[in-house]
Order: C-alpha cells, then structure tokens, then sequence
C-alpha cells in the first residue's frame, strides 16, 4: 500500500536581505554619508572659522636601549603635534585629503544603494550592475590608496613649516592592503556578475 506524505509548506529563509534589511541598509549608507559630510568638511571648516589650532598626528622612531640590548622590537613612537596658529596653506593641507575622500564615500554609497535596488527587484544580474561593481572595486582598490597617499603627503608638507625638535619622521609606512584586496574580490564578483548577465541576456533571446 502506498502512501503519499502531504507536501510541507516552504520555510521561510531567515537569512533572505528582505525589505527591512534594505531600508536598514538605506539609513546606514545615508548616516555613513551624513558623518564623512561632518568629519570631512563640516568640521575643518568651522575650526577655520573660529581660529581653532590643528592637532596632526605624527609618527617617529623611537630609542630604547633596554630593549635594544635584548633585540626586542617594538613599534615607532604616535604623537599629536599641535599647530596653535595654522596659516592659510596649512589649513588647506589639513583640508584636502577630506575633500578627496568626501566624494569617494558618497559616490560608493550611492553605488552600493543602486546595487541594492536591483536585487531587491530581481535585477542582479544587468549590466548596469556589473558596471556599478566595477566603480565599487576601484574605489576601494584604486581610490582609498590614493586618499592614503594624499594624506601622507599634504600631512608632510603641513609640517614642513612646524619645529619637530630632534624627532625625525619614521621611515616606514603601512600600505592599505585590506582595502585593495576588498578590491580585487569585488572586481572578481563583477566578472561573476557579467557572466550571470549574458546567460540572462540568453535566455531571454530565446524566449
């Protein structure tokens, strides 16, 4: 005698990006873009205005010959050099590596909130998307490294002007490896993408 088990009702998945999560997502890339506004623009340019000094951080190698005498490492010495009255060119300096990275942020927000309405749609897979994959991976891949050099060389010319004493600036740097391999993986998911839009673009030809 055969039986036949009744058909169980599909689970619902837990982990689906549903609407909530989008919205989540919405505010959270809008807040992103509302604190780079502040901390980039906003800020700086209200410490201009009322005169505020500058506090630049600055790295230098540091001595100790206890340690040396038992070759231990450790790491190089962090300071805040405090620039009490800033002129014009060193407010500028201060300034500048934020109004590149200002719109590097907005732009990989807006991406990213683009992307994340064509999922939302079931419209991953469309070239536009790849496209926008492309922006995203060269933001992180391409534009953040220059923001790191930016940064590295407008904080130097700052205070080429600023009486450092017998500390000498360090002579090494950490390179933002995370942020370029981000990159490469999301360049890899683009290449994901395409393929899954010309299957797409397939089929619909032959329907």
């Amino acid at each position: 005698m055969n039986s036949s088990r009744p058909d169980r009702p599909d689970r619902p998945d837990r982990l689906a990006f549903d609407r909530t999560d989008r919205v989540g997502l919405a505010v959270t890339l809008g807040l992103i873009a509302l604190a780079t506004t502040v901390v980039t623009l906003v800020r700086p340019l209200i410490a201009w205005a009322q005169g505020e000094q500058l506090t630049v951080p600055y790295v230098s190698p540091i001595t100790v010959p206890p340690l040396d005498a038992v070759n231990t490492t450790y790491s190089a010495g962090h300071y805040d050099v405090i620039v009490s009255d800033p002129t014009t060119a060193q407010r500028l300096f201060d300034l500048i590596p934020g109004l590149i990275t200002l719109p590097l942020v907005l732009a990989g927000c807006w991406l990213v909130l683009r992307l994340m309405q064509d999922i939302g749609r079931g419209e991953a897979f469309r070239t536009r998307n790849v496209i926008r994959l492309r922006l995203l991976a060269a933001i992180l891949a391409i534009g953040l490294p220059v923001v790191f050099f930016a940064d590295l060389s407008f904080t130097g010319a700052l205070l080429s002007g600023v009486e450092l004493g017998t500390l000498p600036p360090a002579a090494w740097i950490e390179l933002p490896w995370a942020a370029f391999v981000a990159g490469m993986c999301l360049a890899l998911l683009a290449e994901a993408f395409k393929a899954g839009s010309q299957l797409r673009e397939d089929v619909e030809g032959l329907i």
